[in-house]
C-alpha cells in the first residue's frame, strides 16, 4: 500500500512540474486576464475568469490597472495546480 502512494505522490509532482512548464515559457512575471487562454493553452477564458473572479474562486491575488486585470504567473499556477484532479477521478472540478 505504501508503493501505491508513493508512486501517486511521484505522479502529483510531475503533473505539478507539467503546470510549472508554462511559468517557463512566459515572458512576464505578469499575466493579463485577456491572455489568460494563451498562457493556459486553451484551458481557461477570459470570460471564465471574470465569473470565476466575481464568484471569488478565482486567482486571489490579482492586480487592476485602470480597466485592466491582471495576475503574477506564479500565483496563476499554484491555482492551476489547487484546481487540478490528477488520475482517473474527472469528476466535478470545484
Amino acid at each position: 500500500m505504501t508503493d501505491i502512494l508513493e508512486k501517486n505522490n511521484q505522479s502529483r509532482g510531475q503533473d505539478g512540474d507539467s503546470l510549472d512548464k508554462l511559468k517557463e515559457k512566459w515572458p512576464s512575471p505578469f499575466v493579463s486576464r485577456d491572455r489568460i487562454g494563451e498562457f493556459t493553452e486553451g484551458l481557461f477564458k477570459q470570460s471564465s475568469m471574470n465569473t470565476l473572479d466575481a464568484r471569488g474562486t478565482g486567482i486571489q491575488k490579482r492586480y487592476r490597472i485602470g480597466n485592466r486585470v491582471f495576475y503574477e504567473t506564479d500565483s496563476v499556477v499554484d491555482w492551476l495546480k489547487a484546481r487540478a484532479k490528477i488520475g482517473g477521478d474527472y469528476g466535478r472540478i470545484r
